[in-house]
């Protein structure tokens, strides 16, 4: 009984304490109703293989994301999780990319 109360004092200090530390797993027993998760989407200049690797890996260092997509057509990066458009923003210009709000009414194939 003393080693499950200890367990559930462990437990609930982690759960409080994620917000300094990084937890990710703990992220996976979080119901989908309790996700804050935000879509930013962003134009980035996507020339090459090389650039888009470099995208990737910047993105992934970014705490709290679920998903990330990369569009090299459209030259658009799409990421979601608990995550803000300048979060995104400051992580591409870490390594040298321009990046800015997506507009859907600028890019979409019927826009004058």
């Amino acid at each position: 009984l003393l080693l499950l109360l200890l367990l559930l004092l462990l437990l609930l200090l982690l759960l409080v304490s994620r917000n300094s530390i990084k937890f990710k797993f703990l992220t996976f027993f979080q119901p989908s109703y309790l996700s804050m998760a935000n879509v930013v989407e962003l134009k980035v200049g996507l020339h090459c293989d090389e650039c888009i690797k470099k995208i990737l890996k910047a993105i992934k260092k970014i705490e709290d994301i679920e998903t990330y997509d990369v569009d090299r057509q459209l030259n658009k990066v799409i990421v979601t999780g608990n995550v803000t458009t300048a979060e995104v923003i400051r992580a591409l210009n870490k390594i040298g990319k321009q990046a800015n709000t997506w507009n859907e009414e600028e890019h979409s194939p019927n826009a004058n």
